[in-house]
């Protein structure tokens, strides 16, 4: 029967600490991001109606479809002149190159 040191009872203790502590954070951390979340607010959105001649709910999805304003300012960024292509795109690769037919069967 091995007898445990002083040394190897504080390196245990100490551990064990530390497990807890870790396994305290992983509790908290699921707890506030996933089962604590705020309730989302969904809203319903109608899809075309049978008549097209009825505007129904489409005036305020082309109102809202409008109202979208893109900004494409990044085009300008000083970065994107300098980004060179490396090859020829589309990528050609040999047919001899390719792998196997099956790649889950057997040698």
């Amino acid at each position: 029967m091995a007898i445990a040191t002083l040394d190897q009872k504080k390196r245990q203790k100490t551990l064990l600490f530390i497990a807890l502590g870790v396994i305290l954070v992983a509790v908290l951390v699921l707890y506030f991001g996933f089962w604590k979340s705020s309730p989302v607010s969904v809203e319903v959105v109608q899809g075309p109606t049978a008549n097209p001649t009825q505007t129904g709910n489409t005036g305020v999805s082309e109102q809202k479809l409008n109202e979208i304003n893109l900004d494409f300012d990044f085009l300008n960024n000083k970065i994107l002149p300098f980004l060179k292509t490396h090859g020829k795109i589309p990528v050609q690769v040999d047919k001899d190159k390719i792998g196997r037919d099956n790649p889950f069967i057997p040698y």
